[in-house]
């Protein structure tokens, strides 16, 4: 039970702290693991097809260093002192989970929108999304942090989350002996969204290198980018009765429905087509990447002019997703210390 409650009290800090940069950070290794290998194999391998090898073996390689660290971590370590170990565990969950940090680096545009600094805001911007920012206006500034916000609750929050409450179950129903998974999965998640963020990209550069990690990327989201969009809405749900708005709620469901196919990744449109019906707004849309235009269709109906302050309201959407998150858990530790 103690590495699920160092998984439960790593998930509670990122609650309420952001990442400290001075400190080492995980991400940030298996980053220098994929760029290193990038390096070597683009030297190694420049056909197009050695270029798709490379890939592969870049996917292959760090999913292995990594989820063997990880479980080096949970076996090893608590052998040598049980406190290191969970203290080691508890702070790597804090690093896997990136809603205190998302929320910090949002705060930078909001405040910078407030202050009417659009250069300030459009370099803060630049930091959380991969577009082209140096020629959006204020409203398109505002969209772009809310779809981040909103698509980076599967990714930094409820895919880790998810694969992490995986391995606890599959520990609960085979009697505690594979608890190295509530570590295990969730970094080899991370470690494929990594790879994904820095390689999964269309652009000429990346489109034969970075196409296993797209794919990957793109496998297992799936289910976390499903259940996020539940919990959000489940959310919305209750936020419309305690405002006795239901079509608050009824838009979010609609604009889930018809949109959440429209976004070229099958997981991406899940979580922004709800927010989209929240705001009762249009989001997405054409944007440049890389100094070239990509063709977007939009995601929502609605005509509403998103504010600066919905940048807050979304914010707090995800921390209310949090909460539902965190009940998920305590629940079913509930269930295992009743059942051990």
């Amino acid at each position: 039970m103690i590495h699920y409650f160092a998984f439960v009290c790593g998930f509670i800090l990122d609650f309420f702290f952001r990442d400290i940069h001075k400190l080492p950070h995980l991400v940030r290794f298996i980053g220098s693991s994929i760029s290193g290998l990038e390096f070597f194999l683009r030297k190694a391998f420049k056909s197009r097809l050695g270029q798709l090898f490379s890939g592969f073996l870049i996917v292959i390689f760090n999913i292995l260093i990594w989820g063997f660290l990880a479980y080096f971590i949970d076996i090893f370590i608590y052998r040598i002192n049980y406190i290191l170990g969970f203290i080691i565990e508890t702070f790597l969950f804090f690093q896997i989970f990136a809603k205190a940090s998302l929320k910090y680096e949002s705060m930078k545009v909001y405040n910078a929108l407030k202050f009417g600094d659009i250069d300030s805001s459009r370099k803060a911007l630049s930091m959380i999304v991969g577009r082209d920012t140096e020629n959006l206006d204020f409203e398109q500034i505002t969209k772009a942090v809310i779809e981040t916000v909103a698509e980076n609750m599967s990714d930094g929050i409820v895919a880790p989350w998810l694969y992490a409450t995986l391995g606890s179950v599959i520990s609960l129903f085979y009697n505690m002996e594979f608890l190295w998974l509530i570590l295990v999965l969730p970094v080899i998640y991370k470690t494929i969204n990594t790879m994904d963020s820095m390689i999964g990209y269309k652009s000429e550069k990346y489109i034969y290198i970075g196409k296993t990690a797209a794919r990957l990327d793109d496998i297992v989201n799936f289910l976390p980018a499903r259940f996020s969009a539940f919990t959000l809405l489940f959310v919305i749900f209750f936020i419309s009765i305690v405002k006795s708005e239901f079509k608050i709620f009824t838009k979010s469901v609609k604009a889930f429905c018809k949109y959440r196919y429209i976004h070229s990744s099958p997981n991406a449109g899940q979580t922004e087509s709800v927010i989209a019906g929240f705001f009762d707004t249009k989001l997405l849309g054409d944007a440049f990447y890389f100094g070239k235009l990509v063709k977007k269709r939009s995601i929502g109906d609605g005509q509403t002019k998103v504010n600066t302050e919905d940048i807050i309201v979304i914010n707090n959407i995800t921390y209310l997703a949090y909460v539902v998150l965190l009940i998920i858990n305590l629940i079913i530790g509930g269930i295992a210390c009743f059942i051990l």
